[in-house]
């Protein structure tokens, strides 16, 4: 009979030990991950095959990882929609790729906030290339599946928009402004010209990401 006791014994205390555990583990509230911003460390990390590439001339490398932070921080509030990952081509001259891919409204916002960001002065020749798709923002019939040119030109005194050249050249300004859309130019503001280097190129070259 002593074995025996000794077997409901632990039995009992095992029991006891578990309900100890739920009455602990209750006594605190689950956090609301709606208040956070989602975990840095869960970031969906499925590489999508893209062309979307800027390149970004006469700046500090300091400056620009402040700027990207700032826009990663914007953007990736409530939910990830941006992964930008830089690299150094020379001194004041960057790459910035988009490995996992970025929505083509996202990423006219992108080229604009760098060139007006909100926390850093300066003044920047920054240009993108992208090939929209059917369903992107502003795209149409004349625009869409063709390599385009995106950028904020030295005139421009509205803030809130980008402009596109296509590269059969025709020109678009993509407002921002509710109601405003896409505006077809007679002329370009900017000739397409090709990047000057492909994505694949900087494939055995050291970046850093932002998230």
């Amino acid at each position: 009979m002593k074995p025996l006791s000794i077997v409901i014994g632990l039995i009992a205390g095992v029991i006891t030990l578990f309900l100890i555990r739920r009455k602990v583990k209750n006594v605190f509230p689950q956090s609301n991950t709606n208040t956070r911003p989602p975990s840095k460390k869960v970031f969906p990390r499925t590489p999508q095959l893209n062309d979307k590439l800027v390149i970004i001339k006469d700046v500090s490398y300091a400056d620009l990882r402040s700027v990207l932070t700032g826009f990663c921080n914007m953007y990736n509030q409530d939910e990830y929609q941006a992964q930008p990952q830089v690299t150094k081509l020379s001194e004041k001259e960057f790459a910035i790729t988009f490995p996992y891919d970025i929505n083509f409204e996202i990423y006219c916002y992108f080229i604009n906030f760098i060139k007006y960001p909100i926390d850093v002065k300066w003044d920047v020749d920054v240009i993108g290339w992208a090939t929209p798709k059917k369903d992107d923002m502003w795209m149409t019939e004349k625009s869409i599946n063709k390599k385009a040119m995106l950028f904020v030109p030295m005139d421009d005194t509205e803030y809130d928009n980008v402009y596109m050249t296509t590269v059969d050249n025709i020109g678009y300004k993509l407002s921002f402004a509710m109601n405003d859309g896409d505006k077809f130019l007679e002329t370009p503001k900017k000739l397409f010209v090709i990047p000057r280097l492909e994505i694949s190129e900087l494939a055995d070259k050291d970046f850093e990401e932002f998230i």
